[in-house]
């Protein structure tokens, strides 16, 4: 009886010793659905927007959209007491102006304070991500604005006149086809496809003044409608941004902003919300990720409205 009364205590110690680290490996490291923190610690919840915004998976490795990932981050962070605010890193040319709206929306909505970092390029999509934040900081270097929408139609009618090729249409309305590379557009599609980008862009500026509502310099801000890319001093002058400095100075300002508690001397605590970058994930995205690139090929229509 004295033996098996130890041997059971050890038992239980080593199951309970598993429970627990199942519970750690599976929130570690997935991007939006949980963090790895200690009980009780103040931090600034870390997010990164790098690389073109899609409104797919993209990459091949996810099957969510980044606007869905970005909105699952943003709710842990939200919903974690122990971050008191969230840093949102973006280093991105922008993208599709669907994804950026999306994620523009949440992070307008965000129930505790958001403070963008500028880095490299936050322009188009980029910044209009950024202007839904209380605060931003951009670096001294960073080329940002380019606030505006486009779309691009690749034309290759010549190409196909000089291969003796064409191609014969039969549709139900006039403008079935527009956007066909196969041939030129005509002033009637023209005009359509304009009237498109135009609400587009009139979306992008109201949601900008929404978000920068009173820091503003209207006469420099009507000057840079033209789509001109800025540096981080010409954004500043025309309100696009709050401050020029580090991550580190993004960082602590989101620490203020969130009440995080930062010893004498040292960096805010950070935690970070990864995508998941283990084989499984890999692997589980793949299939999808690769029916999403394909429908994306072949759907209609041509062309698509771009903050980029």
């Amino acid at each position: 009886m004295s033996f098996r009364n130890p041997l059971l205590l050890l038992l239980s110690a080593i199951a309970l010793g598993v429970v627990l680290l199942a519970l750690a490996t599976a929130n570690f490291s997935q991007f939006g659905k949980g963090l790895f923190l200690s009980k009780g610690a103040d931090c600034v919840g870390v997010i990164r927007l790098d690389g073109e915004i899609s409104d797919s998976g993209g990459q091949f490795f996810s099957s969510q959209s980044l606007s869905d990932r970005f909105a699952a981050a943003l709710g842990e962070a939200n919903s974690d007491s122990s971050i008191g605010s969230v840093l949102l890193v973006i280093n991105s040319p922008g993208g599709s102006a669907v994804a950026s709206k999306e994620i523009y929306d949440e992070v307008a909505a965000s129930k505790k304070p958001v403070v963008a970092y500028l880095g490299e390029v936050a322009a188009s999509g980029g910044y209009y991500v950024a202007s839904g934040t209380d605060y931003i900081v951009a670096n001294p270097n960073t080329i940002t604005g380019s606030i505006g929408a486009r779309a691009t139609l690749l034309n290759y009618a010549e190409l196909f006149t000089k291969l003796g090729l064409r191609t014969d249409t039969i549709k139900s309305g006039e403008l079935k086809d527009i956007g066909d590379g196969s041939r030129n557009l005509t002033g009637a599609e023209r005009l359509v496809i304009q009237s498109l980008i135009n609400e587009s862009f009139d979306n992008f500026r109201a949601d900008v003044e929404a978000g920068r509502n009173g820091k503003l310099n209207k006469k420099l801000f009507a000057s840079v409608l033209d789509a001109r890319l800025l540096t981080a001093k010409q954004a500043l002058s025309a309100g696009l941004i709050d401050g020029i400095g580090s991550r580190r100075t993004a960082l602590e300002k989101a620490a203020s902003l969130g009440n995080v508690t930062v010893e004498k001397g040292e960096s805010p605590q950070e935690c970070e919300l990864e995508e998941q970058t283990g084989l499984s994930a890999i692997l589980g995205g793949l299939s999808s990720g690769f029916a999403a690139q394909i429908a994306q090929g072949l759907s209609e229509p041509r062309l698509s409205l771009r903050y980029q």
